[in-house]
Order: C-alpha cells, then sequence, then structure tokens
C-alpha cells in the first residue's frame, strides 16, 4: 500500500465513515459501544465537530477507501477530546493508527487547544499502548454499567 492520505472527512464519505464505524463496532465485542448510533449518527457527529473547533479527519487509500478516522470534540477550558478513533481490523498493526492519532494530535495544537484527552476500555490493551508511547497519561480510571455489563474505563490527557 502507498502511503494513504489523511483529509477531513466529508458528506461525500457518508456511506463509507457510517459502514466503517459499525464494522469497527462490531469486530470490537469488548468495547461498551456495540451500537453505532448509541451517541448518535457518526456522520452528524463529525459535522458537529468541525462546527465547533473541532475535527473529524479520514484515513483513505490511493482508490479512496477510508481505512480509519479519528475525531476532535471540542471540551471547556482548553480542552479538546480524541475520540471517535476507529481504524480497519484489516489495517490494524501497519502503524496506521499512530499515523492517525498523530494527525490529530497536531491538529489539536493548530486548533490552539492546551490539552488533549481520551477514555478507552481497559481491555483494549494496545490502543492504550499506542497512547502511552504518544505521551498520554493514565488520569483516573471509572466503571460504567451498560446492559448489565460492567466496563473499566481508562482516561488519558495529554499536555499540549
Amino acid at each position: 500500500m502507498q502511503n494513504p492520505v489523511l483529509r477531513p472527512i466529508s458528506l461525500a464519505d457518508a456511506e463509507q465513515l457510517r459502514k466503517l464505524y459499525k464494522y469497527s463496532l462490531e469486530k470490537n465485542a469488548r468495547g461498551f459501544v456495540t451500537d453505532p448510533d448509541y451517541h448518535g449518527d457518526i456522520v452528524e457527529r463529525a459535522i458537529q465537530y468541525q462546527l465547533s473547533n473541532g475535527a473529524m479527519l479520514g484515513l483513505f487509500a490511493e482508490d479512496g477507501v477510508l481505512l480509519g478516522f479519528g475525531g476532535l470534540k471540542q471540551k471547556e477550558n482548553g480542552r479538546v477530546e480524541l475520540c471517535n478513533l476507529h481504524l480497519h481490523p484489516h489495517q490494524h498493526g501497519k502503524g496506521l493508527g499512530k499515523q492517525l492519532a498523530l494527525a490529530l494530535i497536531d491538529e489539536a495544537r493548530e486548533l490552539e487547544y492546551e490539552t488533549i484527552e481520551l477514555h478507552v476500555t481497559a481491555t483494549q490493551e494496545a490502543a492504550i499502548g499506542l497512547y502511552r508511547r504518544l505521551g498520554f497519561i493514565e488520569t483516573h480510571r471509572k466503571v460504567y454499567e451498560v446492559e448489565g455489563k460492567s466496563f473499566d474505563t481508562v482516561f488519558m490527557e495529554l499536555a499540549l
């Protein structure tokens, strides 16, 4: 594969974005979000992030296929949340998640945020390892109860 193209998600990407989000959730049976509409439509969230001093970036193959995406959601007090980072399961282990996370961190700096925060279920060990390698530190944990299941959630942040 040649170098993937990184660019903001647009309405033209809506079908691919919904499809990849749904597929990614289905392949992560240990995550607490399994319904793609749990937090509302991913396309509407992407638009909202972009309109509210945030971002939704997509990583595309040369042929235009969406390989992964991630968002920045504005918070309060100079903070932004790195959220909705999903990579097609067949693309794991190729450094693309790191590339996407680094691009989102750079975007947060360009948007002049002071801190980037995130949360991830503790079962997602590879993601937690990546975030640690990128300089994120764990701030706290919280257990969420969703549909009778418990999910240990790790909260992390990075000073920009």
